[in-house]
């Protein structure tokens, strides 16, 4: 499956009226780059887990279906030399990886977007709730403890259904204020190349399009809290918040997903999102 690569072109390119997009991902990338060991620590159990690790005694979450092409992507940009010859790695981890999703257009950092797209969600969330097991005080620098979070919640935030549930997030956040058609949407999904996007998931991106916006909906697909916090800060970085009905979106789907007001509130800080 390929939803990562959909994902990252989303993040990417920006949705339509969504302009701050691409500002938001840099500085998310920027802000986990700050957050100390703990920031660190999840990271590299992010990496890990796409570099193929399983969870400790068992497989992932039941609908997760394998890592697929996340894991390739992921690695493809930590291991192929990107600037100078450095790798991915080398040059700073999800600075790179943001790098791959705003300036990449083409070989191995285009090919890395979507494996990027995922990581900055996936450490999104993990930090999200590492910070409010910790107590801390919603500032992304705040100096968290460094314990790595478990692989059973790694492997919820990578999982080929953790993809398919952050891009119904965001396609539902750009609905929320109408900013999002059928027309906008293959406009994106036509710079994507075939090997990048398969016909089904065309279909289940413009399908979802004309679906009525229900949070509901969206929030029974999750399975953990990590996942719950990636699927919010998916819509966090799809759309500007600058309308009453994005607004009340967002309260709507942090009441479905039953997320800590700490968690929503690390999220909107650490993206650079007003709150709601």
């Amino acid at each position: 499956m390929s939803f990562g690569n959909i994902i990252g072109q989303m993040l990417g390119e920006g949705l339509a009226g969504q302009s701050n997009t691409q500002a938001r991902v840099g500085q998310s990338a920027q802000n986990i780059a700050q957050g100390g060991a703990g920031m660190d620590q999840i990271l590299g159990s992010l990496q890990s887990m796409m570099g193929g690790g399983a969870p400790a005694g068992g497989a992932a979450p039941a609908g997760g279906g394998g890592l697929g092409g996340l894991a390739a992507a992921a690695k493809t940009m930590l291991g192929t030399p990107q600037v100078g010859g450095m790798s991915g790695a080398q040059l700073g981890g999800l600075g790179a990886l943001a790098g791959a999703l705003l300036g990449g257009r083409g070989g191995a950092a285009k090919g890395a977007a979507g494996g990027g797209a995922m990581a900055i969600l996936g450490t999104l969330a993990l930090s999200a709730l590492q910070n409010s097991r910790s107590g801390g005080s919603n500032a992304p620098a705040a100096g968290m403890a460094a314990v790595a979070p478990s692989q059973q919640e790694v492997a919820s935030v990578t999982s080929e259904q953790s993809e398919r549930l952050a891009l119904r997030a965001m396609i539902a956040a750009a609905k929320a204020d109408g900013q999002v058609d059928q027309t906008e949407m293959n406009r994106i999904l036509g710079q994507l190349k075939p090997d990048q996007m398969s016909e089904s998931e065309r279909r289940f991106v413009l399908e979802e399009i004309q679906k009525p916006l229900d949070v509901s909906d969206i929030a029974r697909e999750v399975q953990t809290p990590a996942q719950a916090a990636e699927v919010y800060a998916a819509s966090l970085l799809a759309i500007d918040i600058d309308s009453e009905r994005e607004r009340e979106y967002l309260r709507s789907l942090a009441t479905a997903l039953r997320l800590d007001p700490g968690v929503v509130a690390f999220l909107h800080q650490t993206t650079g999102a007003p709150t709601v």
